[in-house]
């Protein structure tokens, strides 16, 4: 399973290696948040070009260690996690791909605007439209929406063409369905895809039939132009 986070970016003018700052809650100063280069010549795929990037983020993790300081043991209540990952940046359509899981993708993202925001501009995540999805999957194999109940504030539907229920069929047309699980026909074969609302692709299966360099970006690509998520 493989999942990257989309965004709609106007503007990645990142051109060498660069740290990336993240102000602490605690002084209101900068730290070192990660670091973002660029990593060789532009890829087309699907006829798109895109620029690759190599991008570090550092996420912290609150749990107790022994972290050798100064010369000893000592415990940190604590650390740093770095989280290595490549982006992918198509200027034609104005997209951003990371691959990294939403909240990851989410930090890095706001740490690179907020350290360079005459560089970047990413305006929000890609809003999939579960309506036109619909019309090109198979069937659907799982729902997770919100509801407006005294004790529930989500739902969670599971099963082939959980689409045809009722009260899941009213959740994506009132647009409070927040993520999609397919089946739908991808380069010739039929592939297992979450659609987040926060902008997620979620690719369940490995692209092993597809023979090229990038085969997750491949099929990511693909994905959205089958869609019509991206044209």
């Amino acid at each position: 399973m493989k999942s990257l986070t989309i965004y709609n970016c106007t503007n990645f003018n990142i051109t060498d290696s660069v740290s990336i700052l993240e102000e602490t809650k605690t002084d209101n100063t900068n730290e070192n948040a990660g670091s973002i280069s660029p990593n060789g010549s532009s890829l087309i795929i699907s006829s798109k070009t895109f620029l690759p990037f190599s991008c570090v983020y550092n996420v912290k993790v609150k749990h107790d260690i022994l972290a050798w300081i100064n010369g000893a043991y000592q415990p940190a209540p604590i650390y740093k996690e770095a989280n290595s990952f490549p982006a992918f940046f198509c200027n034609d359509n104005n997209l951003l791909i990371i691959v990294a899981p939403t909240p990851i993708a989410k930090g890095f993202t706001e740490a690179l605007k907020a350290t360079y925001p005459d560089k970047v501009n990413i305006s929000g995540p890609l809003n999939f439209d579960f309506n036109k999805i619909k019309t090109f999957e198979k069937h659907a194999k799982g729902l997770y929406f919100a509801v407006d109940e005294d004790t529930i504030t989500s739902k969670h539907f599971f099963g082939t063409g959980v689409e045809t229920d009722d009260e899941a069929a009213d959740a994506i047309d009132n647009e409070k369905a927040t993520y999609l699980i397919a089946n739908i026909d991808v380069l010739g074969k039929s592939r297992t895809i979450g659609f987040s609302k926060k902008g997620a692709l979620v690719l369940y299966s490995k692209p092993s039939d597809i023979d090229k360099e990038r085969p997750y970006l491949e099929l990511a690509i693909e994905t959205l132009l089958t869609t019509q998520s991206l044209k």
